[in-house]
């Protein structure tokens, strides 16, 4: 990838004013760069080698001629002839919004992010920053979807897995910590304005979770074969079911301050560990399920009453 830079960047790098760097581009002394908006150019290394060479030949006492004459073969070539700049440099500032959005997103939640600061932080316009994410819900699921690949094709993840299925769970839960930030802060905005997005948010944690969820299948069932009674409760649903109560209390947890993620790890474990057991027939916990399936079927059908003064209650005659 060619190393982009703005018109500042070469005032920088050479200490040549920019009225100069505009005069030597007149007299062609430079090659024209690309452009990205009316006032925004974009340069390469080579622009600043050639500053560097008419600031040698200055040093050296020859006139502006003739370096021009010295650097004509220079000028004349096309520039970026086989590299759009412009689209590359439009990607680098993509990513560059989506590492800042995302470690935003994951310290502050998203309701304190602020597209503001975001913009602030890179010295971007409104304008350009809409460009890219035409509403910060958008930048949250590019965000959710951008870690969630680069969880999956961390070179952690490849290793081989140990026979200890804790050890794995620990380590599943800790290289995708930053996605479960990002997916809980998804799902949080969700829970207040649904699909507004027409699921793209939705779509994005999805994408993100289910591999999660599979892990930690794989190691509730790690071993499995080796205990003849083993409980049928679906593997899916406890692996989301504890999935779901990790990724509800590890990003920014109103806890008590001295619980740390260090003891939200023991505490999950502890839950994974019982359910593991559980399932493995070591303790018998269908049975004590079975004495509850009715009070279940008779909860999970009905809601609990509204309070008194919340009660509908029918309008007077005539009202």
């Amino acid at each position: 990838m060619i190393q982009v830079h703005t018109i500042r960047d070469l005032e920088r790098v050479t200490g040549v004013p920019r009225t100069t760097i505009h005069y030597y581009l007149r007299r062609g002394l430079l090659p024209r760069p690309q452009k990205t908006a009316a006032s925004r150019s974009l340069y390469t290394e080579e622009h600043i080698q050639i500053l560097e060479k008419i600031a040698e030949g200055k040093r050296a006492g020859h006139s502006l001629l003739e370096i021009e004459n010295e650097l004509q073969p220079y000028a004349e070539q096309p520039h970026g002839a086989v590299v759009d700049l412009v689209a590359q440099e439009h990607q680098r500032m993509h990513n560059r919004i989506l590492a800042l959005a995302a470690d935003e997103f994951a310290t502050k939640g998203y309701k304190n992010t602020h597209v503001t600061t975001i913009m602030r932080e890179l010295g971007i316009t409104a304008t350009l920053f809409y460009c890219h994410f035409p509403s910060k819900r958008r930048l949250l699921a590019e965000c959710v979807q951008l870690l969630g690949r680069s969880s999956s094709e961390s070179p952690n993840t490849g290793r081989a897995p140990a026979e200890d299925a804790a050890e794995n769970l620990l380590r599943i839960l800790c290289e995708r910590a930053r996605v479960l930030e990002l997916s809980a802060a998804a799902s949080a905005v969700m829970q207040v304005e649904g699909d507004a997005d027409e699921g793209d948010l939705r779509q994005s944690v999805e994408q993100v979770i289910a591999p999660i969820v599979m892990a930690i299948g794989v190691e509730l069932d790690r071993g499995r074969e080796k205990h003849a009674k083993r409980s049928v409760l679906s593997t899916e649903l406890i692996a989301v079911t504890l999935l779901g109560a990790y990724e509800r209390v590890a990003p920014r947890s109103p806890l008590p301050s001295q619980y740390g993620r260090k003891d939200l790890l023991e505490a999950h474990l502890w839950l994974f560990l019982a359910a593991q057991a559980a399932r493995n027939g070591e303790i018998d916990i269908d049975s004590r399920l079975a004495r509850y399936e009715g009070l279940i079927s008779k909860l999970s059908s009905e809601l609990p009453p509204l309070p008194p003064e919340l009660e509908l209650t029918p309008s007077p005659e005539g009202a």
